[in-house]
């Protein structure tokens, strides 16, 4: 999926909101990050513990293996929250590489 956002396009995969969050904790792993956001980590870690699934927030998108277009530039991400709200516009597929 393809999404408009302010300055750019962001496209991706559409994950739901564990997903992403799986995503996130071994992101935060590789970059050695747990301290600057370790409330967050522990709060998800916790939840996922007890079986616990956070409520959907139709906020916000969730994407994986993310591209992110600003101009001619290119920004390669593993993954990708957005605020529906900034959503301009979308499309189904991406663009061409050319």
């Amino acid at each position: 999926m393809t999404l408009i956002v302010p300055g750019g396009l962001v496209t991706g995969t559409i994950v739901p909101v564990a997903a992403w969050e799986e995503k996130f904790v071994r992101g935060l792993d590789d970059h050695d990050l747990r301290r600057a956001v370790g409330v967050a980590r522990d709060r998800i870690e916790e939840n996922r513990d007890k079986g616990r699934r956070l409520e959907p927030d139709s906020r916000f998108l969730h994407l994986r293996d993310v591209t992110y277009r600003d101009g001619r530039a290119s920004h390669l991400l593993p993954f990708w929250r957005g605020p529906v709200a900034a959503v301009s516009g979308w499309t189904l597929g991406e663009p061409s590489r050319d």
